[in-house]
């Protein structure tokens, strides 16, 4: 229709599948190259959640979450980068000051190239020393954030290393959607 200047894509995403999840991810990116736009409004409140984001749109917004955290921070990060995660721990010092409870999961840095380990594991201490609690584990894909156990950061994206230009995020308002994530990585 010639009048027609919004869709609103309906979809699902099922993280304890890694294939489906897969999907899920190559059809988002499928989207935007077709032309739909990215969900990409920098205000936004923490209670205006369902949004779909990119890693030219997620940023601020993402920020703001960590920056409104009440009670607790979980990343689920399998990569690290070493200014990433500097950036971070300067972002949430306060938060943690104030008694918020931040944890990243990440994968053990044993698991990377041999040219990475002593890196990799070097950043993992600088979250320990710096009063983040770190759960390494052998084996994960998930790539999420949950803030207050109500926000949900969801997608392709390592939060805590380098974003890569087909990677998204979904931002979701939802207690059932973090309680799954976090048995999921938790049990």
């Amino acid at each position: 229709y010639k009048t027609k200047t919004e869709v609103i894509i309906y979809d699902y995403v099922d993280s304890h599948i890694r294939v489906l999840e897969k999907m899920y991810h190559k059809r988002l990116r499928a989207y935007k190259k077709i032309g739909y736009e990215i969900w990409n409004n920098a205000i936004i409140d923490k209670q205006d959640a369902n949004s779909i984001f990119d890693m030219d749109s997620y940023e601020s917004v993402y920020e703001k979450d960590l920056l409104e955290a009440n009670k607790e921070i979980v990343i689920s990060s399998p990569g690290l980068n070493h200014s990433k995660v500097e950036s971070f721990i300067r972002l949430v010092k306060k938060k943690q000051e104030d008694g918020i409870r931040i944890t990243v999961v990440t994968l053990n840095p044993e698991g990377y190239p041999e040219e990475r380990i002593k890196d990799t594991k070097g950043i993992v201490q600088l979250l320990k020393d710096n009063g983040v609690n770190v759960r390494i584990q052998d084996h994960m894909h998930e790539h999420y954030a949950i803030i207050d156990n109500e926000i949900v950061w969801y997608g392709s994206m390592n939060l805590l290393s380098r974003a890569k230009p087909d990677d998204n995020l979904i931002r979701v308002k939802s207690k059932e959607a973090a309680l799954e994530l976090l048995e999921l990585t938790f049990g």
